[in-house]
């Protein structure tokens, strides 16, 4: 009796805090107990990724859709536990991808002012390995940087742009990003979250 107690009062003041808000684990969970998608970190290849949480229509995309979108170059250097790297990568800017899908929706709190600078977007790989960027970084109102969800390379121009082999059929690339941590590869999911409010309750 003692221990419910104390689990409804945690409970209570979790919620009084704003931090009892569904996890990134608790938003994608509803996808993938009815797609039949696994969620174990067994890595390997990807080959198509969802697209959901804080955006109006969730989606699958596989190769084929990110192609019938139109695409950007954008060339990048980047250190890797190997040494520094250069590539010209071709794919479709994140906030592109996020618009195919019907646009963000807006942040459930609309009195925050500028309230999209309170999402953020979470990718993940096959092997469970996460990355974030917050909305503000790609919105192109605010810092519109041009981040790429990369199908191809086009390293040399004789040959034109080449399909990713060994990243799975897309990956992450963050313009301005002096190391290559949030060059996520094997995406299998992108989802818009929302932080929690912070701000103290009367």
């Amino acid at each position: 009796m003692r221990l419910t107690r104390r689990i409804a009062i945690v409970s209570l003041t979790l919620s009084i805090l704003g931090l009892g808000q569904p996890t990134f684990a608790d938003s994608v969970s509803e996808d993938y107990s009815t797609s039949g998608q696994q969620t174990e970190c067994s890595g390997g290849p990807s080959d198509h990724f969802r697209l959901g949480g804080q955006v109006v229509n969730r989606r699958t995309f596989t190769l084929s859709d990110i192609q019938s979108l139109p695409s950007k170059e954008v060339t990048v250097s980047f250190l890797t536990g190997q040494g520094e790297e250069t590539h010209t990568y071709v794919g479709v800017p994140l906030w592109q991808l996020i618009e195919s899908a019907g646009g963000l929706k807006p942040n459930p709190d609309q009195s925050v002012k500028n309230n999209f600078l309170r999402q953020y977007i979470v990718l993940e790989a096959t092997d469970c390995y996460q990355v974030t960027l917050a909305v503000g970084e790609i919105q192109p109102n605010f810092e519109a940087k041009d981040v790429l969800i990369a199908y191809a390379t086009n390293d040399d121009s004789s040959l034109g742009p080449q399909l990713l082999t060994n990243e799975g059929f897309v990956r992450l690339v963050v313009p301005g990003d002096s190391r290559g941590g949030r060059y996520i590869t094997n995406i299998r999911r992108i989802y818009v979250l929302s932080a929690p409010d912070f701000r103290f309750k009367p």
